[in-house]
């Protein structure tokens, strides 16, 4: 059973210390055994030991930390991502016997990376999972009172963020669908004598539907997210975090305050995804908030040569998530590139 902060910081009152010790501090050479601190900031290999309440926390922030920490490589994958069709050579017409030949090591190279984007496709999986068990945890009676701690919140919002990142890379990749198609194409031809191929067919129809379909690692995690009741209490204290840091400057790097502006519209659209007939998020936040802050900030970096819009991401999910639809008419926001150029000048300093 855990032990409250509070008892267990009464009990070092009654450590005591002989006299006349030679060395207050023990040893000066220190042996160093188990987990690392240098990636985790609180993954410390004796929290367990201390049988405090923040156990559990610890070690939810832990695994937040460790998928965003994985999720960063997938993304540097998929940003860095370039057609392989165009570097492969073509068959000439006194060539077409080999053609055969050609078609297998055509699938050889084109396997390797895509295999890449089956590994992203199993990882925001098994991402998405995680991150909706997470928020589960807070529909409880005692985590909903208590709620996560700020730590726990930043840990939600980044790996967050990354799904974002890499759904909206695979949207924007064109040479990924290419590559794809090309793949199949050579697939269908090397295994017409191959035995048992009906499970890597299916594989990759998932694959296709998944690389064709725009916001589908979102929409999975709504999925996710939603198979209990009572997730909105938590996306609405994500979303009061996010407009309160916004709002106070409470964050001090860019990096992080270009996180919650990617994140915040992402989570109005859950919840207002979430909600039961007859409300609405846009109740409970109040239109001139969101307004507020995302005309601050019409525009961010979303990677380094890639920008975003935040209203634009609300008014591009609309068709995705069928009950914002209907509330996009309370929001009336204006993307940038539909402003005039006078309205452009005086967007970011509107009220």
């Amino acid at each position: 059973m855990a032990i409250p902060v509070e008892q267990a910081i009464a009990a070092l009152s009654t450590f005591s210390l002989e006299d006349e010790q030679p060395d207050v501090q023990g040893l000066a050479v220190t042996l160093v055994s188990g987990r690392s601190t240098t990636e985790s900031a609180v993954d410390f290999e004796d929290v367990s030991a201390y049988q405090l309440s923040l156990v559990e926390d610890t070690n939810a922030v832990t695994q937040l930390d460790k998928l965003v920490r994985e999720g960063k490589g997938m993304v540097a994958v998929l940003y860095t991502y370039r057609s392989c069709v165009k570097a492969l050579p073509q068959l000439s017409e006194t060539m077409k016997q080999n053609q055969a030949d050609l078609y297998l090591e055509t699938y050889q190279v084109l396997d390797i990376e895509i295999g890449r984007l089956r590994e992203m496709q199993r990882w925001q999986s098994s991402a998405a999972f995680k991150l909706a068990v997470d928020m589960h945890n807070y529909t409880q009676s005692i985590k909903k009172l208590n709620g996560p701690t700020v730590t726990h919140m930043w840990g939600m919002l980044k790996l967050l963020d990354v799904l974002l990142q890499l759904d909206h890379l695979k949207n924007v990749k064109a040479s990924i669908p290419n590559d794809f198609s090309w793949y199949k194409r050579t697939f269908t031809q090397v295994s017409a004598t191959w035995p048992d191929t009906d499970v890597m067919r299916e594989e990759l129809d998932d694959l296709q539907i998944f690389l064709s379909t725009r916001w589908t690692i979102l929409l999975n995690l709504q999925a996710e997210i939603f198979r209990v009741n009572g997730v909105e209490d938590i996306l609405h204290v994500l979303i009061i975090f996010c407009l309160e840091c916004l709002e106070s400057d409470r964050v001090l790097l860019f990096s992080e305050r270009h996180t919650l502006l990617r994140v915040l519209p992402v989570l109005v659209v859950l919840a207002t995804s979430g909600e039961k007939e007859g409300e609405s998020i846009f109740k409970k936040i109040k239109i001139p908030r969101l307004l507020s802050i995302f005309k601050r900030d019409p525009v961010i970096p979303a990677f380094p040569d890639l920008h975003l819009a935040p209203a634009s991401i609300l008014k591009e999910l609309a068709p995705y998530f069928h009950r914002l639809s209907s509330q996009m008419r309370l929001i009336g926001l204006t993307l940038p590139h539909e402003l005039t150029v006078k309205e452009a000048a005086e967007y970011p300093s509107k009220p």
